[in-house]
C-alpha cells in the first residue's frame, strides 16, 4: 500500500522539450524489446525451516558435546527459548516430506556456530553467530550438513542459506556506558574468520535507536554491528559466502537485517558472490534480503537501485493477510499497480519473495484464527494459501503452517516443534484444521491445509503460467479480487472472495469466446465474448483455464506518454505507454543520452488498473533522475511486442533532467 507524502517540487524533476522524433523500423528500435526480467526467485516455491525445531534425527548432539544445565549447553526442550534438538540428520530424513508437497527449495536458518547462550535464551535460531566458517555442533557436523545439501539436490530441491552481514553475537562490551568498547580476554579469539575479532571492524556505537544513522551503525538489540564500509569486512564476507557455495554447494541466500547495512556493501559483495555461484554452475541463484518495511516506495529501492536481486515482500504479506482475513480487495489492486516500482532491466516484482508469516512477526494462522468458527477459520487459511501460491512472486511457506500451527504471538511463540514437542503450552495450542498436537509428531498428523498446498502446487507444476506467467489485474471490488495469468498463449483466471457472502464479478479477459474449465477451487462463470460473469462463495477461490489458445485480437499500436514525476514513488520519473486493445503485450522502455547508445530501463507486461492513486491502462517503468547529472538531455522510447512476436516502436520523446 502507498504511504502518502506531501507533494514537494523537486529540483530533479524532468522538463519536457518541445517536439518528438518519429521512429521507423530502419532505426533498429524494435530490436530493443526484451522480455520481463523475472529473476531466480520467480519460479521457486520455498519451504522455510528453523532447523532446531524441525526434526531431531540424532539425540547425541542435543547438548553439543557439553555437560551441565541449559546455561552451559543451551539445551532445554521444555522451554520455548532454548535449543530443542532439531538437526541436519532429522532434516535430511524429512526432505521427502517437503518434496511431496511440491516445493522446489528449502530455506534454513543460519547453520553457523553460535554463542550458545545470551542472557536468558539459547541461540537455537542461528542469528548469534561467532564462527561463520563451520556449522553449529547442536545441529550436527559439516559432513552431515553436506549430506543434507547433496540429498536435497538428488530430490531437485535447492538449499537457500540464511546469512547475516550486519552483526555477530554480542561479544563486545563497554566499560563506561557506551564508551570504551572492549572484548573480554576469554572471548578475544572466539570469532572466525580472524578478522571478526578485530574490534576496529565494528562501529562500536552502542544499541541502535532505529532512526537516522543508527539504523545502519547501531548494534541490533545489542549484537555487535560490523563496520561494513571497511574493505576488510567487504572482502571478508565475500570470501565467507563464496566458501559456503564452493565447499557445501548451497544454492541461494536469504539475507537477515538487510536494510541495516550500507547499500555500497551489497553493491560490492553480491555481484562477486553471484559470479562465484555461476562459476560453480549455479546460474539460477536466488538472493533475497530482509527489509522489514510495508511501503512499496521504500521497499522497492533495495531492488531498483541494484542492492539486491530480490527482497522479502512485506507489503505483499500485509495486504494479502488483511484481505484473507476479510479485508477489502482495493488494497490488493493498489499493491499490484505499484509493482512497476521494482522493474529494471534485470528485476521485477515477479522475483520478489512472498510470504504470509514468519519466525519474527508470527504465523498468519494467528491472525486468521482470531475470530470465526473452526470451519470459517479453515476456509480463510485455505484462501490465504491460494493467494500465496497463485499470485505473483516466489512463495515461501513457514514450516508448520501446513499442519495448522497458529501460535500465540511472534518471535519465540511462533517457533514450534514439528517433532513431538515437550513444551506444555505447545501441546495444547489450537491447530487450524485439526486438534491440539499433544505429544504426537506433526509429520504424522493429517491436515486439510497440507492436502490443499500439495494439490495447489501440483496444479501449478502442470500449468507453469500460474507461477511464471503475466499477472494482469482484472477486477477489484468489495471482497473480490480477480486476475488473469498468461504464458505460452495460454490464459487462466484466478479469483478470490474474502467476504462472508457470495459475490458476483464481471470482468474482461483476453481470450474471446473460450470455454473455461475449473482446475482448482470452485466457482461458477458465464462467458460472452471476452466478458466473464463469475460467482464465488464466501472465503473461497477458483482457478479457470481457457479451453483454447490466445491469439492477439488488435493491430499493435503504442503511444508513449510524456514523462511525469511521481511524488508518491520517491519522486522517480514515471515512463508510461498505452497499447491499443486488450491483448497481452510486453512493453520495453529504453533511454539514452542524446547521441549515445540506447539502454533498456525495464519491461512491463501488464497494464495498471484505475484506482484511487493510479491511472488505468498504463504500461509503466520508472526512471531514476539520480542516475543522471542535472541538465543531461535524454531521449526515451517504448517498444511493444505482442504474443505473436510483432514489434512496434513509439515515437521518441526528448527531455532534460532539471
Amino acid at each position: 500500500m502507498r504511504i502518502f507524502r506531501p507533494i514537494i517540487i523537486s529540483a530533479l524533476s524532468l522538463s519536457i522539450l518541445v517536439g518528438t522524433l518519429a521512429s521507423t523500423h530502419a532505426d533498429g528500435l524494435p530490436a530493443l524489446a526484451k522480455p520481463v526480467a523475472r529473476g531466480p526467485q520467480s519460479d521457486e516455491s520455498v519451504y522455510f525451516v528453523m532447523t532446531d525445531r524441525f526434526a531431531n534425527g540424532d539425540t547425541s548432539n542435543d547438548q553439543a558435546g557439553l555437560t551441565g544445565d541449559r546455561y552451559s549447553t543451551g539445551f532445554d526442550p521444555t522451554d520455548i527459548g532454548w535449543w530443542h534438538g532439531g538437526d541436519f540428520t532429522g532434516l535430511t530424513a524429512h526432505l521427502d516430506y517437503i518434496k511431496a508437497m511440491g516445493f522446489t527449495a528449502i530455506w534454513i536458518t543460519p547453520p553457523v556456530k553460535q554463542q550458545y547462550v545470551q542472557g536468558s535464551s539459547g541461540a537455537y535460531h542461528g542469528y548469534w553467530g561467532v564462527d561463520f566458517t563451520t556449522v553449529d555442533p547442536h545441529l550436527g557436523t559439516e559432513a552431515e550438513f553436506k549430506n543434507f545439501v547433496d540429498h536435497a539436490h538428488t530430490l531437485g530441491l535447492k538449499v537457500i542459506l540464511d546469512v547475516v552481514a550486519n552483526h555477530t553475537a554480542d561479544v563486545i562490551k563497554y566499560k563506561v556506558g557506551k564508551a570504551f568498547p572492549y572484548i573480554p580476554e576469554e572471548l578475544a579469539t572466539i570469532k572466525k574468520p580472524a578478522w571478526l575479532n578485530d574490534i576496529n571492524n565494528y562501529h562500536n556505537l552502542g544499541d541502535s535507536t532505529f532512526s537516522g544513522d543508527s539504523v545502519l551503525n547501531g548494534d541490533f538489540y545489542g549484537l555487535d554491528d560490523l563496520f561494513t564500509e571497511k574493505p576488510a569486512v567487504v572482502q571478508g564476507w565475500t570470501q565467507v559466502w563464496s566458501d559456503w557455495i564452493t565447499k557445501f554447494g548451497i544454492d541461494g541466500l536469504r539475507i537477515d537485517t538487510f536494510k541495516h547495512v550500507d547499500p555500497a556493501f551489497w553493491k560490492a559483495v553480491l555481484p562477486k558472490v553471484l559470479a562465484v555461484a555461476a562459476k560453480a554452475g549455479k546460474v539460477d541463484f536466488p538472493i533475497f534480503g530482509e527489509a522489514s518495511d510495508v511501503d512499496v516506495a521504500t521497499l522497492a529501492t533495495y531492488v531498483s537501485e541494484h542492492q539486491t536481486p530480490s527482497v522479502l515482500d512485506f507489503a505483499f504479506q500485509q495486504n494479502v493477510a488483511m484481505f484473507a482475513n476479510g479485508g477489502d480487495s482495493s488494497s490488493l489492486l493498489a499493491l499490484f499497480n505499484d509493482d512497476d516500482a521494482y522493474t529494471t532491466s534485470t528485476t521485477s516484482a515477479y522475483g520478489l519473495a512472498t510470504f504470509l508469516g514468519n519466525h519474527d512477526m508470527g504465523r498468519t494462522g494467528m491472525i486468521l484464527s482470531q475470530y470465526g468458527s473452526d470451519a470459517e477459520i479453515l476456509e480463510k487459511s485455505k484462501l490465504a494459501n491460494a493467494l500465496l501460491f497463485l499470485l505473483r512472486g516466489g512463495p515461501i511457506l513457514y514450516y508448520g503452517d501446513e499442519i495448522g500451527m497458529a501460535g500465540s504471538g511472534g518471535d519465540k511463540s511462533a517457533r514450534q516443534d514439528m517433532f513431538a514437542t515437550q513444551v506444555p503450552e505447545w501441546q495444547s495450542e489450537t491447530r487450524i484444521g485439526g486438534s491440539p498436537i499433544g505429544t504426537a509428531s506433526g509429520f504424522d498428523t493429517p491436515n486439510p491445509l497440507r492436502d490443499e498446498i500439495t494439490q495447489l502446487q501440483s496444479v501449478i507444476a502442470g500449468n507453469p503460467a500460474l507461477r511464471s506467467g503475466t499477472q494482469q489485474s482484472r477486477y477489484a471490488k468489495k471482497s473480490t479480487y480477480v486476475a488473469t495469468r498468461f504464458a505460452g498463449n495460454q490464459e487462466y483466471i484466478i479469483a478470490f472472495n474474502s467476504g462472508d457472502v457470495s459475490e458476483q464479478s464481471i470482468f474482461t479477459v483476453g481470450t474471446p469466446s473460450a470455454e473455461w474449465s475449473v482446475i482448482a477451487g470452485a466457482g461458477v462463470q458465464k462467458t460472452t465474448g471476452t466478458s466473464v460473469t463469475l460467482t464465488l462463495a464466501p472465503r473461497s477461490y477458483v482457478v479457470f483455464k481457457a479451453g483454447k489458445k490466445f491469439v492477439p485480437q488488435s493491430k499493435l499500436s503504442i503511444t508513449l506518454k510524456p514523462p511525469a514525476v511521481d511524488y508518491l514513488m520517491q519522486r522517480w520519473v514515471g515512463l508510461s505507454a498505452t497499447v491499443l486493445g486488450n491483448d497481452y503485450t510486453e512493453v520495453t522502455f529504453a533511454a539514452r543520452k542524446v547521441g549515445g547508445a540506447w539502454k533498456v530501463i525495464g519491461t512491463s507486461d501488464r497494464r495498471t488498473v484505475a484506482a484511487a492513486q493510479t491511472k488505468g491502462g498504463l504500461y509503466r517503468v520508472f526512471l531514476h533522475p539520480a542516475d543522471y547529472k542535472i541538465g543531461t538531455k535524454i531521449e526515451v522510447v517504448a517498444i511493444a511486442k505482442n504474443a505473436a512476436g510483432i514489434r512496434v516502436a513509439s515515437k521518441i520523446l526528448k527531455y532534460e533532467v532539471r
